[in-house]
């Protein structure tokens, strides 16, 4: 089964177009075992998300926080929020249900309630997330919401280019409509209504001083390495891209990647040249160059040690 590629633009922005202008919601059912290293890469979005964990355990990353996601919690990604998620074991068949969907489906910008109940939650720095899991009433009540609307959108919905290989169990899955559109918008102002009832319940999220900072520094830097990761580069240079010392770049990645600058770098140029020898017929030699390795021996040791394959034999066993 062949990894799922995820396009973003250099500053962690997921530019995939989730539902329509007119019906601005997608339903996706991700895969996670499809994707590189089992995980949906660190982005944002403008929309709220709605992340259900399906098949093992979730790891999810919430700006610098990291979190564990057991089987059936479901996580609320506020908007604007930097966040990845990966599955722990690498033998799970992780299939996760989520929507990604605009606080205007629930309600005009324009109206009272979008202005009382929407964004106020939208704009809470003390949110950026919150935890449902089903040993607590009411969010039991949302999740069976949330199942209905999964039910809906994965019989009614729009089809995307994350469609899983199966469709999912969900216990709504029988439930048929005349409206579905109309259904999904009222679970969902549902279950934004259990939201916004019980948040003095939900204990605020310390966002450390400097959050914002950071993160530009990081979108800074890595916008720089994968325009350049074909170029020579050193920590010198990645750290001069964001105006910042070797060491704050150090600390950056770590808090942000779990990995210094130069290892981010080699995990890059090494996923460009898995899509090379999967995609083309370059030699080599020639994929060794443009993925910025000084030559083709290292880059074919670099490559084994990673992935237990020379590029030869990825190559054989992709195609």
């Amino acid at each position: 089964m062949t990894d799922i590629q995820i396009q973003m633009g250099e500053n962690f922005q997921e530019l995939a177009i989730h539902g329509s202008r007119e019906f601005p919601i997608q339903y996706y059912a991700d895969e996670l075992f499809r994707f590189p290293g089992g995980q949906f890469p660190l982005h944002w979005h403008v929309e709220t998300e709605l992340f259900l964990t399906h098949g093992g355990p979730v790891q999810a990353q919430i700006g610098r926080m990291e979190l564990c996601l057991n089987e059936g919690d479901c996580i609320f990604v506020n908007s604007n929020v930097l966040h990845s998620f990966t599955q722990i074991h690498e033998e799970d068949r992780c299939r996760c249900p989520n929507i990604v969907f605009s606080g205007e489906l629930i309600a005009p910008v324009d109206s009272l309630i979008y202005r009382r109940y929407i964004g106020p939650l939208l704009s809470d720095p003390a949110h950026p997330f919150v935890i449902l899991r089903s040993c607590c009433s009411w969010q039991e009540e949302a999740l069976s919401h949330l199942d209905l609307v999964f039910s809906l959108l994965q019989k009614y919905g729009k089809r995307n280019g994350r469609d899983p290989t199966s469709p999912l169990p969900f216990l709504h899955a029988a439930v048929e409509s005349s409206c579905p559109e109309m259904l999904v918008q009222a679970e969902l102002g549902r279950i934004w209504q259990l939201l916004y009832s019980h948040l003095d319940e939900i204990p605020p999220v310390k966002t450390e001083k400097g959050e914002s900072v950071l993160q530009i520094r990081m979108q800074k830097m890595l916008s720089f390495i994968r325009s350049r990761y074909a170029s020579s580069l050193t920590l010198d240079d990645i750290a001069a891209s964001a105006s910042i010392s070797r060491s704050e770049a150090s600390r950056c990645f770590q808090a942000y990647m779990n990995q210094p600058p130069v290892a981010y770098l080699l995990s890059y140029r090494l996923e460009k040249a898995k899509q090379l020898l999967s995609s083309g017929s370059d030699t080599i030699e020639e994929i060794s160059r443009l993925c910025g390795f000084q030559s083709s021996g290292y880059f074919c040791r670099m490559f084994r040690k990673h992935t237990g394959l020379t590029p030869g034999q990825y190559r054989k066993a992709f195609l």
